[in-house]
């Protein structure tokens, strides 16, 4: 159409044709649209500035760790720790990439075509097997547990944190033979240890480059207890200072200084919800009636009792017969042993007495299990009526239970464990598929190479710098890791054993190059 004119401001508009046509229009819902696009943005811009934050320590600031609170380590231990399958679930994580423990390697084709898989070959080197064994006679903890507690951090949130002790003679060309310039690392928690840099300038957006000092100390009291400052461990110059602390992260996107894990944010709610599982049926079991059982109480038998007990009490007051003390729970002498004239709540109280004598027999673990509701009801019989509560605690239960089945699964795929070899199924139950299990442990382990790559980090730049010569070897450290062998693949006199394997001599981990 020619000439066509359109405008619009806030969802209405006009389009005016040239001959002297207009249509009117209006979209309806724009406003709100826009409205809820701004607070995303402000959302967004809330969240960009919390990570960016920081905290004055001495003379050091202190980039937050978390969401304003510096306790992002703390806050995803406090919420996977009251998780029924998280902690196993990384326990695992943990023991697949550890497998049978650091060994050292050599990258080698399994022949002299350079196309063939490249595999790893076992290497002894006694004297990094002495420098090893000194940690432990140093004073320092064993090489295992260094790298385990390394492991448990990465799978927590991404971050892995050495202590470098070095010798005197680190800075010599030639140190003296028999004495390494890495005396050994010592683990340093991600739940302790943050970066720190001494820049001032409010108006430079601080990286994880900016900062030189890492600070160890309790986050959750920092000004109470002491807190030590390292210098970072400078890669250009690593032997600058006696002693230093590395600050490994696997980088997320977006984020310039601390790392967060994939999986927290996105699991978060669905933790919280299958924690509050046994809560809401321990509570419904605790609360709810057990017997869900509603007593009908016809009015002819309260009209029964009611007679009774005001001829009772007429005979008491005027002495025509022995004095009855109590009828079915009821006193009717007060302390003195005096009568006491009827009243109409003592029909009330027999009606409570025969109630607990029928709980009696119904008693239970919870606070409301055994207890009845009664109501009265127009009827000329006297015989009390007993009916089913109406409930839906089945309808309660499965539901719940349902959801936690969800949950589980969504946790097993945020964490990347296949359910077969996690130990927990679709519906909760241990995986009868050897097949399943075999090809889920294969699939998954031959993703560990960036995880060992990032656990293994500061050992393999320790070897280095006290061995030279295993770089132009290609000899570092990894985790060893055999293929389980098929149970069709293996002899009889080998199944009880549990130690055969494909190949002895390989390890399952692809290579550097192949990563």
């Amino acid at each position: 159409m020619e000439n066509l004119t359109i405008d619009m401001k806030n969802g209405r508009g006009f389009a005016a044709a040239g001959k002297g046509g207009v249509l009117t229009f209006e979209v309806l819902g724009l406003s709100e649209r826009e409205e809820l696009k701004a607070k995303e943005f402000q959302s967004l811009y809330a969240r960009y500035l919390n990570e960016n934050a920081t905290m004055r320590l001495g003379n050091y600031r202190v980039p937050l760790w978390g969401d304003s609170h510096n306790l992002y380590p703390q806050e995803v231990f406090s919420v996977t720790a009251e998780s029924k399958l998280l902690p196993e679930i990384i326990r695992k994580q943990v023991k697949f990439l550890f497998g049978k423990g650091p060994r050292l390697y050599q990258e080698q084709s399994e022949s002299e075509d350079k196309n063939k898989k490249r595999v790893r070959i076992p290497v002894e080197m006694p004297e990094v097997d002495a420098w090893l064994n000194s940690w432990e006679e140093n004073g320092y903890e064993s090489v295992w547990v260094y790298l385990k507690n390394r492991a448990v951090d990465f799978y927590y949130v991404n971050t892995c944190c050495s202590k470098w002790h070095f010798n005197r003679s680190r800075r010599l060309d030639v140190p003296p033979s028999g004495i390494p310039r890495v005396r050994a690392l010592s683990y340093v928690g991600a739940d302790e240890a943050r970066l720190a840099t001494t820049i001032d300038d409010v108006t430079k957006r601080i990286k994880s480059t900016d900062c030189k000092h890492v600070i160890i100390g309790d986050w959750l009291n920092p000004n109470k207890y002491e807190y030590e400052v390292f210098h970072r461990l400078d890669l250009t110059d690593p032997f600058k200072y006696p002693v230093a602390v590395s600050f490994d992260t696997d980088k997320t996107f977006t984020k310039w200084i601390y790392a967060f894990n994939d999986w927290y944010k996105g699991l978060l709610e669905w933790i919280k919800a299958s924690n509050f599982t046994p809560r809401y049926l321990n509570s419904y079991l605790k609360n709810a009636l057990n017997a869900h059982v509603h007593v009908s109480i016809p009015f002819a038998w309260y009209q029964h009792q009611q007679t009774l007990l005001q001829n009772i009490c007429t005979e008491n007051m005027t002495g025509q017969a022995p004095i009855q003390s109590e009828y079915h729970g009821v006193k009717l002498v007060d302390a003195s042993n005096k009568p006491i004239p009827f009243y109409e709540t003592m029909v009330e109280e027999v009606i409570i007495f025969e109630l607990n004598q029928i709980t009696q027999m119904m008693s239970g673990e919870g606070e409301n299990q055994g207890k009845l509701w009664a109501s009265t009801r127009w009827s000329k019989d006297e015989g009390w009526a007993f009916e089913e509560f109406p409930s839906k605690f089945k309808e309660y239960f499965t539901t719940v239970l349902d959801y936690d089945k969800r949950a589980d699964q969504v946790t097993l795929a945020g964490k990347g464990v296949p359910p077969s070899i996690s130990g927990v199924d679709k519906d909760g139950n241990i995986s009868n598929s050897g097949s399943e299990v075999y090809y889920n442990y294969l699939i998954y382990v031959s993703t560990l190479i960036w995880d060992e790559y990032i656990v293994m980090r500061d050992l393999n730049r320790a070897l280095a710098y006290n061995f030279p010569n295993t770089v132009q070897q290609k000899i570092k450290f990894g985790f060893w890791i055999d293929i389980p062998a098929k149970l069709q693949d293996t002899s009889p006199s080998d199944r009880l054993n549990n130690t055969a394997t494909s190949d002895s001599k390989t390890n399952i981990l692809p290579t550097q190059e192949q990563k």
